[in-house]
């Protein structure tokens, strides 16, 4: 009887558990209803920057701009592609760049974004496309700024 309450008990236990993260994964970004297959979430993060100001991160001109990208659940070998744009003041975000990478064994990868010109908003976000298990997932875009 031990066996058995005690098994329960860590069936509720991990339940619990996954609720929690559950909860805690809704503040990213979760993956769109296309395809078949589980939910990806995807983050990312800017990293190297001095300053952040009206919801823009601030970098030195001649920085480099790195952004670091992991998913959940493990996608070991799955390419994501980041999606890199440009704009003036007061003008249309405009395309500036799309490159992919392969996720590492802990499910990570990284961009890194070098020359950009000073005076400029840039945004870039992380997608990973649908494969055949999962369906396609994207991060939040992240806004940057050369100064």
């Amino acid at each position: 009887m031990y066996r058995t309450w005690r098994a329960a008990t860590a069936w509720a236990l991990t339940l619990a558990v996954m609720a929690t993260m559950t909860g805690s994964m809704m503040r990213h970004h979760v993956a769109s209803a296309e395809g078949a297959g589980r939910s990806i979430t995807v983050k990312a993060r800017l990293i190297g920057w001095v300053a952040r100001r009206d919801g823009f991160y601030l970098y030195p001109e001649g920085a480099t701009v790195r952004l670091v990208v992991s998913t959940w659940p493990n996608l070991l070998g799955e390419e994501v592609r980041a999606r890199l744009e440009w704009r003036r003041a007061e003008a249309r975000w405009r395309l500036l760049d799309v490159t992919s990478t392969t996720l590492n064994r802990d499910s990570r990868g990284a961009f890194l974004v070098r020359g950009l010109p000073a005076g400029y908003a840039f945004r870039i976000r992380a997608r990973v496309p649908a494969g055949q298990d999962h369906r396609a997932g994207r991060s939040p875009w992240r806004y940057f700024r050369v100064r």
